[in-house]
């Protein structure tokens, strides 16, 4: 069993920890180290992503049906400021990468043009990752707190997070559910969103790694 007190650290608190975390790892790559403005920027969001996401869905896979229910009550179904924070700090991530890759590596050495290609690709990964973490959590207050079976899974247990974040790496990886079916209007609307997202992320991660590679190459 999970322990309880995980349990009860709130989304919200988690996400002040890991934007504080961040903070400190952008100051020290770009005052401490002298890196850019915006590379230091990019380095303190793959930190705080990271911070926010692995313990998360760490304590998340840990637990069974109950102990989600119980971790999930209370809970608004509706989106929260902590999931706007995270997606809209997500789709800003990329902007930060076009600049980095349009502007900052113009006449800088190869090595340095390397490195920065690898952390477009990293803060890309991350974000890609916090994105599906966020719409886990949502899948799942959505089903427990608004719309109870509004996702069928096919089955008599009642689902716990390992359910839904089969759900949400499924559209993330592949922008269609498998062998999960949306019984509500609600429910698929998210799911648009989430697909988007979804697509967006996966066209930049291809992007950032093409470079990475021309990068490595030349």
């Amino acid at each position: 069993m999970a322990d309880r007190a995980s349990l009860e650290l709130r989304v919200s608190v988690r996400l002040v920890v890991a934007v504080l975390v961040g903070a400190v790892a952008a100051a020290i790559f770009g005052y401490g180290i002298g890196r850019p403005l915006v590379d230091a920027l990019l380095l303190g969001y793959v930190v705080a992503a990271l911070v926010f996401s692995v313990p998360l869905l760490w304590t998340m896979m840990r637990v069974g049906p109950e102990e989600t229910r119980r971790y999930l009550d209370g809970m608004d179904p509706t989106p929260s400021e902590t999931d706007i924070v995270v997606i809209v700090s997500s789709v800003a991530s990329l902007a930060g990468i076009a600049v980095m890759l349009t502007g900052g590596a113009h006449g800088a050495s190869s090595s340095r043009q390397i490195g920065e290609a690898a952390l477009a690709v990293g803060t890309v990964a991350c974000g890609w990752l916090l994105l599906h973490t966020i719409y886990l959590l949502r899948y799942a207050r959505q089903w427990y707190n608004a719309e109870p079976g509004c996702i069928d899974f096919n089955g008599d247990d009642t689902p716990a997070f390992t359910d839904f974040a089969y759900l949400a790496f499924t559209l993330g990886m592949t922008y269609q559910v498998s062998d999960t079916d949306l019984k509500t209007r609600a429910v698929r609307r998210i799911v648009l969103r989430h697909t988007l997202l979804s697509y967006l992320f996966g066209t930049v991660i291809v992007a950032s790694t093409i470079n990475l590679v021309i990068g490595l190459a030349t």
